[in-house]
């Protein structure tokens, strides 16, 4: 199994998939201003979805920048 993360909008539309947080970041930079979900999705060795949790957030703020909130249990 390996661990891919999702970008989700307000609508629920995914925006994105990455193997990394880190990713998001940058991406956020083409994003309009606002607050996304991040799952963290375990998948197989060919892709598929088998088990997901919400990780945290990432809002993208009017003045271009960024905070990723993650909200998982430790």
């Amino acid at each position: 199994m390996s661990t891919v993360y999702r970008l989700i909008d307000a609508q629920g539309r995914e925006m994105a998939k990455g193997d990394t947080i880190s990713y998001f970041r940058g991406l956020a930079a083409d994003l309009p201003p606002g607050r996304y979900s991040v799952e963290e999705v375990e998948t197989d060795g060919l892709g598929y979805a088998h088990n997901s949790r919400r990780w945290g957030s990432l809002m993208r703020f009017d003045d271009g920048s960024v905070v990723v909130d993650p909200e998982i249990d430790k």
